[in-house]
């Protein structure tokens, strides 16, 4: 088990969704955290909340793929606590529409966020990380990347938010290994489709091909309490809720029956829209 009392914790994306509910749960385990997202009133306002209740925060806003704002919020968090035990990649964007009638400007934006900003983040952080593990006894500090189940299996209509997350995912395997010789956890979460706070409002494209159920999605609760729960017992991946576990499964037992379903709920909506036109 991993003890985060005062261990000095930077999450990415934790103004809202997934990001702010870890945050919840990691100052109820008495961890200092440090928060960044890019809308400052709504981290400054859970900050005040946090402190309140006896948490040791601080607010960090900026733009995670903005080159100087990650030296620079990474630069903060260690300056104001004088150290960085654990990072979570939280942020994220998606897109939800057919590749056909899709953009580059949509392609590099998801790739922006969801790959390069949290690769580029880990890299600054990895040397705080790597004195953190050779300055406490008996400690190990981590890297959790909350990725999807999307980058286990491409999902029609999801084809950036694929994309972005296979990359994130193989440079999580990647950094696994070569992270070891720092002392230094590298955790694969790996959610569903998550009803996230205003999650339609905040898709860069809400025109897919498929049917997706937003309103039956897991909570954000949900996949917070995995993201705890990797982050002290050290799990080194997690599929969370059952439609993510079955696809994950599938692909290694039964990879054709994936493949079938993934193709079926396409034609099955081809069919329903030309019925309907």
């Amino acid at each position: 088990m991993r003890d985060v009392r005062g261990r000095v914790v930077l999450i990415t994306g934790a103004s809202r969704g997934i990001g702010r509910r870890v945050a919840d749960r990691l100052a109820k385990r008495g961890a200092i955290l440090a928060l960044t997202a890019r809308s400052g009133a709504d981290l400054t306002k859970l900050v005040s909340e946090l402190n309140a209740a006896g948490t040791q925060a601080e607010a960090f806003p900026g733009d995670i793929t903005v080159p100087a704002d990650r030296a620079r919020i990474v630069s903060a968090t260690v300056t104001r606590f004088g150290r960085l035990d654990v990072l979570i990649n939280c942020a994220g964007v998606c897109s939800f529409g057919e590749f056909g009638t899709s953009s580059e400007e949509i392609v590099r934006k998801v790739l922006e966020v969801n790959f390069f900003a949290p690769a580029e983040l880990i890299r600054t952080a990895a040397p705080h990380l790597t004195r953190s593990y050779e300055t406490a006894a008996g400690w190990r500090p981590a890297v959790v990347n909350v990725a999807s189940i999307c980058g286990r299996w491409g999902i029609p209509s999801m084809s950036e938010h694929c994309a972005s997350k296979h990359a994130l995912v193989g440079l999580t395997e990647a950094l696994r290994a070569e992270f070891v010789r720092f002392g230094i956890d590298v955790l694969l979460v790996l959610p569903g489709l998550v009803r996230s706070d205003n999650l339609q409002k905040h898709l860069l494209r809400n025109d897919g091909k498929i049917h997706l159920n937003f309103e039956g999605a897991q909570p954000s609760d949900e996949v917070a309490d995995a993201v705890v729960r990797s982050l002290l017992k050290n799990r080194t991946e997690a599929a969370i809720g059952f439609a993510s576990w079955w696809v994950w499964f599938g692909k290694r037992m039964f990879p054709r029956g994936v493949r079938f379903f993934m193709q079926r709920k396409v034609w099955k909506f081809a069919r329903r829209e030309k019925a309907g036109g």
